[in-house]
């Protein structure tokens, strides 16, 4: 079993560029799920919102307590339980990305946006699939991981 691009769904309520597709996030979605080695033996789902700056300020403050919009924040579900009740294709939790915020990044690290963009979707898929960076132990494989993801996109 396994996550499908049809059970991914995508959320856009902010402008984006033709260049950042639908499909564009679901393929960073799917090649950051297989080689995360994280599998689960049932189908699962994911949710993907891209946002503007008053959105993103909102919640950011109402979950992080933080007055201010940030690149991306992802909120893990819980497929276990979702699939224990019989929900068909339990979600493994919502990524929240500000594109303005991403946006501006990709300016200051001269990047393209695309990149960084696609970078912030799997930093947050990666989040909903148990990967965190609280040591660097933690950040070392969180980044490897990106970096492998982020390597079979821009091929």
């Amino acid at each position: 079993m396994t996550i499908s691009a049809s059970n991914i769904e995508i959320q856009s309520v902010h402008r984006i560029p033709k260049s950042v597709s639908e499909d564009f996030i679901k393929d960073a979605i799917l090649i950051a799920y297989n080689e995360s080695r994280r599998v689960y033996d049932f189908d699962v789902s994911v949710n993907v919102r891209i946002v503007g700056i008053d959105e993103g300020t909102e919640i950011n403050k109402e979950f992080k307590q933080k007055d201010a919009p940030t690149n991306v924040l992802a909120f893990v579900g819980d497929p276990d339980k979702e699939n224990d009740l019989g929900i068909d294709a339990p979600s493994l939790g919502d990524i929240v990305v500000c594109y303005p915020v991403v946006e501006k990044e990709s300016d200051e690290l001269k990047k393209r946006v695309e990149y960084h963009f696609v970078n912030m979707i799997i930093h947050g898929f990666l989040h909903l699939m148990g990967y965190d960076h609280q040591d660097d132990q933690q950040e070392h494989e969180m980044n490897e991981l990106t970096n492998k993801v982020l390597r079979s996109m821009m091929s």
